[in-house]
């Protein structure tokens, strides 16, 4: 029995651990607000794929771009539709896996050619942080008048401020983005800095991010293709819970009918999906942790039980020498718990070395959390004394004279 409790110890173990990352998962900052907000992709017809890339060197006969002949009168139609609070158009949004990274200058400092800075790319519009309820820190945040013919602007998020502005104002300092070979000529000049946004997952820190405005990414630039030309994200916040796809759908049946709709999934999913992994283990070491509870209990009800009745004579003898129910009821309750206390101790023992197994899934929490064994030796102890209580009074119950004459 006593061995029976040392591995039905390591379960539980392991499902405090998962359980304390779960928890810290969905109590950790993400910086944006998931209540009632819905991104959805959507892709032109002529999406360009990530294998055409170039730079357009004809620049007497460009083409408009897709920000003013669609992006724009589709984003008006979405911010007024019945139960829209606000809609914003982005490339990258958190939690969407996609990660378009560029090296920059800094205009005015110098640049080290073999480490030069580098951070995440994101074309927003207007309306983007009240969309995502993500505050904006310092300065102001991108909007629809930052068009094609306004002075070029970006706004930054806080992790990029610390690495590459520490103790330093970034408003006001310019970013050359990849410089000419990209076909990215002017700078941009930082007008506001963003709060950090959960971009991967909830268990990685935010990386540097820059987010340009959708209308000043020139048409012939690598990155319109690569950013407005190819699927490009939407995020609608609603005044309430309502059925955001087929409203969606008929906006741009109207206004882009060549674009395949597809994603519309709530942020808070994006959010549960994010954490999927750590609640798929946790589900299945509860599950076994829960059937070795269920194996401590019978195998210890039964075992206790059994030797009630092989002691049945001792314990009338007992009885009628003058010890008392409350003696026995003891002294059964006392070698259920050794029992239990000796396979506690080596079931932690055992427990220690093999929480160091799932040391990768863990966040926010240790292998060897002392909060963690603590409840499991606690609760495990408590479970091995209800399992002996009832045999324990049942030879505390014992007739004397019965047990004798038979």
């Amino acid at each position: 029995m006593a061995g029976e409790v040392a591995l039905s110890a390591i379960l539980p173990v392991g499902t405090g651990l998962l359980f304390r990352t779960l928890w810290s998962l969905e109590h950790i900052p993400l910086g944006f607000d998931a209540t009632r907000v819905t991104p959805f992709t959507g892709m032109p017809a002529d999406a360009t794929g990530f294998g055409n890339l170039s730079v357009s060197t004809d620049t007497q006969h460009t083409p408009a771009s897709i920000s003013t002949l669609v992006y724009q009168p589709t984003l008006e139609e979405l911010r007024h539709a019945p139960g829209v609070f606000d809609a914003a158009l982005v490339t990258a949004p958190p939690l969407s896996g996609i990660d378009l990274s560029s090296s920059f200058g800094i205009v005015g400092h110098p640049n080290d050619k073999n480490h030069k800075p580098e951070a995440r790319l994101t074309a927003v519009s207007g309306g983007y942080e009240q969309s995502m309820g993500t505050p904006v820190v310092q300065g102001r945040m991108i909007s629809e008048g930052d068009s094609a013919s306004a002075p070029y602007v970006v706004a930054i998020n806080e992790a990029l401020a610390r690495k590459y502005f520490a103790g330093k104002d970034p408003l006001g300092q310019q970013l050359d983005v990849s410089g000419k070979d990209t076909g990215m000529l002017k700078p941009y000049t930082i007008v506001g800095v963003l709060a950090d946004q959960v971009d991967k997952s909830p268990s990685q820190p935010p990386q540097p991010l820059i987010l340009l405005p959708y209308q000043q990414i020139p048409v012939t630039s690598l990155f319109y293709p690569a950013l407005l030309k190819t699927i490009v994200h939407f995020v609608v916040k609603t005044r309430g819970d309502i059925a955001v796809a087929p409203e969606m759908r008929a906006i741009f049946h109207r206004t882009a009918p060549d674009f395949a709709l597809d994603n519309f999934q709530t942020l808070q999913e994006a959010v549960d999906q994010s954490n999927y992994s750590v609640r798929l283990g946790l589900c299945l070491t509860g599950t076994f942790a829960g059937l070795a509870v269920v194996m401590v209990i019978a195998g210890l009800y039964g075992a206790l039980a059994q030797i009630v009745n092989y002691r049945q004579r001792e314990i009338a003898l007992r009885l009628a020498l003058g010890a008392t129910p409350s003696g026995i009821l003891s002294m059964f309750l006392l070698q259920g718990s050794t029992v239990v206390a000796l396979g506690l101790a080596a079931g932690i023992a055992l427990a220690l070395p093999t929480s160091q197994l799932v040391k990768s899934f863990l966040f926010g929490v240790k292998p060897l959390d002392a909060a963690t064994y603590v409840s499991v030796v606690v609760a495990l102890f408590v479970v091995g004394l209800v399992a002996a209580l009832i045999p324990a009074r049942r030879a505390a119950s014992v007739e004397p004279m019965d047990a004798l004459r038979e």
